[in-house]
């Protein structure tokens, strides 16, 4: 199938998650959808993914790279391949740890009919392991000053609070977007690989061009969360968090509004050591404190060089 017989192309980037990749790409077979092609973006596993995907849906696109490109290039080095072969009017770029509903896609399609600003949607997601309970519901509930990207409804109960659409700055990791929109944006920025805050980053930029992004709630997706992998872990919590606070710098500094960003220096900066040095004590670990540290020190490096230039 190639060209117009394909309408999405499904992005999935995963790396050494074999058995959560074949869960996600189990699910879609009861898809009840129109014409789909799966590209899955092997980011440099070393546990076989590639060849037991193969193995189990030869149907699924697989590209393998040698080396972890990151989120951002990874993403988007998939979606040339993906534009490249079909050539579809949208691209769903999904994370690898989500299994999907039937009418998912049918429902994160429906609204851009004859809405030619909109730009991107996003749906409700539950959590594997206990579907009552959701991830996300609409994107993002971002605050500059408090370095905040909390997901909407993050762990509350889903009662239905969360069941009417609404523009949203969407999550990437389920993220249904026109392919001439993503285009025009040039993908997401590569200066946020290897992750975190590409996504948001890209809703931004889209707001700033014209478009927004739509929560839909009849799109529903499971999400299979890895518990407490940032401040419980101690070997990746001061990579991540230094990670986090360089990319949420730069993503301050490029969306902000003036006044926070004036505020910064006397409320943000304070207020988000204060916040590292209460979870480091509560979770008896230093190195969230020190990776929050070491992200000012390399944004505050990063932003000298770009001057220099």
């Amino acid at each position: 199938m190639r060209g117009k017989s394909i309408k999405v192309a499904v992005i999935i980037l995963t790396l050494n998650q074999r058995e959560k990749t074949l869960r996600c790409l189990e699910s879609f077979q009861a898809l009840k959808s129109p014409a789909f092609k799966i590209v899955l973006w092997d980011n440099g596993s070393r546990d076989g993914t590639a060849g037991a995907i193969r193995e189990t849906f030869p149907e699924v696109m697989v590209v393998e790279h040698p080396r972890n490109l990151g989120v951002a290039s990874g993403r988007n080095e998939a979606a040339k391949v993906a534009i490249r072969e079909f050539n579809p009017p949208y691209l769903l770029f999904l994370d690898n740890d989500m299994t999907v509903t039937p009418d998912f896609l049918d429902a994160l399609l429906a609204p851009f009919e004859n809405r030619t600003s909109l730009a991107q949607t996003t749906g409700k997601i539950c959590e594997l392991s206990n579907a009552s309970r959701l991830y996300g519901a609409g994107g993002y509930r971002i605050r500059f000053w408090r370095g905040d990207t909390k997901h909407i409804g993050y762990r509350e109960i889903d009662q239905g609070q969360y069941d009417k659409p609404r523009k949203c700055y969407p999550s990437g990791g389920c993220m249904l977007v026109r392919t001439e929109v993503y285009q025009k944006l040039h993908g997401f920025d590569a200066t946020f690989d290897p992750y975190g805050s590409e996504d948001l980053d890209f809703g931004l930029r889209a707001k700033k061009a014209g478009y927004y992004g739509l929560y839909v709630p009849r799109a529903k997706v499971f999400h299979e969360p890895v518990p407490g992998f940032v401040f419980n872990r101690e070997e990746t919590s001061r990579l991540l968090t230094a990670q986090w606070s360089k990319h949420w710098l730069l993503l301050m500094e490029r969306h902000a509004p003036l006044w926070q960003k004036l505020l910064f220096p006397f409320l943000s900066a304070p207020y988000l050591f204060v916040r590292a040095a209460i979870r480091s004590c509560q979770n008896r670990n230093p190195e969230i404190l020190k990776g929050l540290w070491a992200g000012f020190w390399e944004f505050g490096k990063s932003r000298l060089q770009r001057k220099a230039v």
